[in-house]
C-alpha cells in the first residue's frame, strides 16, 4: 500500500512500486475551463514539467484536485509529442532554474521531458495532481542496474496559494523507492536563481451532496 506524507520544506512523498508500463497541441484538455486573462496586478506564474508516462494537472481557484483542470502532461497529444521527441517547452519568462537547464536529465526511454509556464490568479488557492504512470524516468532514478525499472506512484495531490507577482516551479522526481513532488518559489538573489520551498497543504474537496452520494451508492 502506498503512503503519502509531507516532507520538511513542503515536499510530498509517496511510496513507489515496480510495475509493467502502462508541436504539441495546447496542453489543455477538453475538460479544461476557458480561462480569462488574469490582470497583471493579480497574477502569479507557475512552471510545471511533463513527459510521456507522467500525469500533471492543476486546478485554478480551488483546494480540490478533482473536476475541471488544465493538463500539463497526461493527454494523448502531450504523450505522443513526448513519445516521438517533438514536445517543446512553453515559457512566459520565469527565470531558468537547474531543473530547466538540466531538463534532459529527466528524459526517459521514448519520454522527452518538457515544461509549461502559466499565469495564474494570485492570492487564490491552486490545487495540484501529479502521478507517475509507469514510464522510466531519468532524473532522480538510481543510475545503477535499476535505472530502467518501470515504476508507478499513486497520485500526489496538494494545494498552495500563489502570491502576487511571484514565480513558482513544481517538480516530480523519482528517487530509489519513492516519488517526491516539490513546490518552490523561484526568485533572484544577488544575481543568482534561488529555489525557496513553499508550504503545501493536502488538497481538500467540499463534501458531496447527500443525493449525489445516494445515487452513487445505488449505482
Amino acid at each position: 500500500m502506498s503512503r503519502i506524507s509531507w516532507l520538511l520544506m513542503a515536499a510530498l512523498v509517496v511510496g513507489c512500486s515496480s510495475s509493467a508500463p502502462r508541436k504539441e497541441p495546447p496542453p489543455r484538455q477538453a475538460s479544461s475551463p476557458k480561462q480569462e486573462p488574469v490582470p497583471a496586478d493579480k497574477a502569479a506564474r507557475i512552471r510545471l514539467f511533463g513527459q510521456n508516462g507522467v500525469s500533471v494537472r492543476f486546478y485554478r481557484n480551488t483546494t480540490c484536485s478533482k473536476g475541471r483542470h488544465e493538463a500539463v502532461s497526461g493527454s494523448l497529444g502531450s504523450a505522443f509529442g513526448s513519445f516521438v521527441g517533438t514536445a517543446s517547452n512553453q515559457s512566459i519568462g520565469i527565470p531558468d532554474t537547474p531543473n530547466v537547464k538540466n531538463i534532459t536529465e529527466r528524459d526517459g526511454i521514448l519520454s522527452k521531458a518538457y515544461f509549461r509556464e502559466y499565469v495564474v490568479e494570485a492570492e487564490q488557492p491552486l490545487a495540484l495532481f501529479l502521478k507517475l504512470l509507469g514510464t522510466p524516468s531519468g532524473r532522480g532514478t538510481n543510475p545503477g542496474p535499476q535505472h530502467h525499472i518501470r515504476r508507478y506512484c499513486n497520485a500526489i495531490t496538494g494545494t498552495f496559494i500563489p502570491e502576487t507577482g511571484k514565480d513558482y516551479e513544481v517538480t516530480l522526481d523519482v528517487e530509489p523507492g519513492f516519488c517526491v513532488a516539490r513546490v518552490n518559489q523561484v526568485l533572484i538573489q544577488d544575481g543568482e536563481v534561488v529555489l525557496l520551498p513553499v508550504e503545501v497543504k493536502e488538497s481538500s474537496c467540499p463534501p458531496r451532496k447527500r443525493r449525489q452520494r445516494d445515487q452513487e451508492g445505488e449505482g
